[in-house]
């Protein structure tokens, strides 16, 4: 069936204010191509671990064969700054003086916390571009609602690098004008009530005020043109790596509702399904949504890449903007492409205001918020928005080959998502010799200096008997992962 230009679009508007800023492109690029197609593989079936799985003997592997994605034909001629200066957001006024507050869970009437102090900037270069993401709770683009997904991309241009900060909706912010409430009330407080700029103006002064991040450009996008998006792009592929269920309204089922029962592994989702995914809390929680979020994005940056839509974003610019509320123009979009199509995936930071930085607490009017540790929260946006040292930009990313030694075929390509999440290049994923009761790691580098294997153990929470040493001087490879049968997926996902 023939798609629509309205639905194609949208999804081009969604993918290119978001996806291109979160440069999934490069984790597809630098991913063998068995990896990307992998995605249309349905999670298999469980099966029990044989008593005596064979143990490996490590050998160096040939070199894997990876087709190199083509350079683009042609990228727009840039400045050396942004075509468009950034029109500063208005300061939020000052506050009382207050320190910063810690709030644990007590039986008594929870009390009013006093008002923090604005967080103070973080020091960034001028030519460094924070866009806001936010998704709204309504069907309509039009509507006013509330911003259940809210993404600070921090991009800059010189390295270039991008920083993405995933921020749950429950945070208890001090909103500018009207005092404490989640975050995600503060784009309709300001559509509302006059703030100069609206809900994109209070918004950006409510990041501002407790993250000291100055945001310059924002994209938002609804409900309704989510699922058209994934619909038109034929669905999205997802690497499940935590089992979620949940009961979502559904107009198509004679009960009204749907049960979903997801199992880690690669998932095919249409429009509502991707949706829902996106959206559970009922058996996870919001800091798992955040991350479930980005996952879906990923997936459908792979799906424009395919159609080949990106190419025509001039020509259909007029039409994007019906489709979506934001403030960056053409010449800003074209400009954060070029910028993608430099990037390189060691320098793209994926960060989540989450356990260890906010803790769950009753309001005063009853609500459950998530309350700031001001002190871990500014620790972890300044290290989310520090560039990487130019030294360290121009390290090649350490190549790994994945073995899965578990019976579940899909796993050996959700963890090689994971690891390109963290920075690593999979050059292969195949089938390993056998059934391992315990995931191993083969480390064929020569020296210890600047490796990146505590990172691996601490990913599959291994311990020096996991690893095996191997040194080569000539290896195709830096690492060898072999899923073993105690391998979680979902515990890599959440780090505990």
């Amino acid at each position: 069936m023939q798609r629509s230009l309205s639905h194609l679009l949208e999804g081009l508007t969604m993918t290119v204010i978001l996806a291109l800023v979160t440069v999934v492109s490069r984790w597809v690029i630098t991913t063998a191509p068995e990896v990307a197609q992998a995605f249309a593989t349905a999670t298999p079936t469980a099966v029990h671990i044989s008593a005596n799985p064979h143990t490996p003997t490590p050998t160096n592997t040939p070199t894997p064969t990876i087709t190199p994605t083509p350079t683009p034909t042609s990228i727009p001629t840039l400045a050396s700054t942004p075509v468009s200066t950034p029109s500063p957001t208005p300061h939020p006024p000052t506050a009382l003086p207050g320190p910063p507050v810690i709030i644990t869970n007590t039986n008594s009437t929870p009390q009013p916390l006093p008002i923090p102090s604005p967080m103070p900037l973080v020091e960034q270069p001028s030519d460094v571009i924070n866009i806001l993401l936010l998704g709204s709770d309504q069907t309509d683009i039009n509507s006013v609602g509330r911003t259940d997904v809210i993404i600070i991309a921090s991009v800059s241009p010189d390295l270039p690098s991008v920083s993405l900060v995933s921020i749950p909706r429950d945070f208890y912010a001090w909103i500018p004008g009207h005092g404490f409430d989640k975050i995600n009330t503060a784009f309709s407080r300001g559509e509302r009530n006059g703030y100069p700029g609206g809900g994109p103006g209070l918004i950006k002064a409510t990041i501002e005020y407790n993250f000291g991040i100055r945001i310059h450009y924002y994209a938002r996008v609804g409900f309704d043109g989510f699922i058209k998006i994934v619909d038109t792009l034929g669905g999205v592929d997802v690497a499940v790596e935590c089992p979620l269920s949940d009961t979502f309204p559904d107009p198509d089922s004679p009960t009204g509702q749907t049960d979903v029962d997801w199992l880690p592994g690669i998932h095919h989702l249409d429009g509502k399904h991707a949706l829902w995914y996106a959206r559970s809390r009922w058996s996870t929680s919001d800091f798992d949504r955040n991350r479930r979020q980005q996952q879906v994005l990923r997936g459908l940056y792979r799906q424009i890449l395919t159609l080949g839509i990106i190419p025509k974003i001039p020509e259909l610019w007029g039409v994007l903007k019906e489709n979506i509320s934001t403030d960056l123009g053409l010449d800003e979009l074209l400009y954060l492409g070029a910028i993608g199509s430099r990037l390189d995936m060691m320098n793209v930071k994926s960060r989540f205001v989450g356990r260890g930085v906010v803790q769950a607490w009753t309001a005063p009017n009853g609500a459950y918020v998530l309350v700031p540790d001001y002190e871990a929260l500014g620790s972890l946006v300044r290290e989310a928005l520090t560039p990487p040292a130019s030294a360290r930009a121009q390290q090649r990313a350490f190549r790994v080959e994945v073995w899965n030694g578990t019976p579940y075929e899909g796993l050996g390509y959700v963890a090689a998502e994971r690891l390109g999440w963290e920075g690593f290049e999979v050059v292969s994923v195949e089938p390993a010799d056998g059934t391992y009761p315990r995931t191993q790691i083969v480390d064929f580098t020569t020296t210890s200096k600047g490796s990146p294997l505590p990172r691996l153990m601490r990913l599959y929470k291994r311990n020096a008997s996991d690893i095996i040493s191997q040194p080569t001087e000539n290896r195709e490879v830096d690492f060898r992962v072999i899923l073993g049968y105690d391998y979680d997926p979902c515990v890599a996902a959440r780090g505990y």
